[in-house]
């Protein structure tokens, strides 16, 4: 797969990036030998690797309250500087 400057024009306008030809030309040059890497690693054959994997199965732990970790809401809101209808108050920080 190749790029064109064109192509990395697109990229810019579509994420908002203003770019100078000599960038152009430069971001152009890089990205082609990166998709030529990536070209590369997509003729390697993988078989003998996914037979090596092992079956999926669940890592994560049970969804267990631990109160050592998670103290009781009543401590917590009576550490809290100001607290209202049973929640911590804090202050407004974005402006809408």
């Amino acid at each position: 797969m190749s790029i064109t400057e064109a192509d990395v024009k697109k990229l810019a306008s579509l994420s908002r990036m203003k770019l100078t030809e000599q960038e152009i030309t430069q971001f152009t040059k890089e990205i082609d030998s990166i998709l030529g890497y990536v070209e590369q690693i997509k003729e390697v054959s993988s078989d003998s690797v996914k037979a090596k994997l092992p079956e999926h199965r669940n890592i994560l732990r049970e969804d267990i309250a631990d109160t050592n970790v998670n103290p009781d809401a009543g401590s917590v809101l009576n550490c809290a500087p100001s607290v209202q209808d049973g929640l911590v108050k804090v202050k407004k920080i974005l402006n809408q």
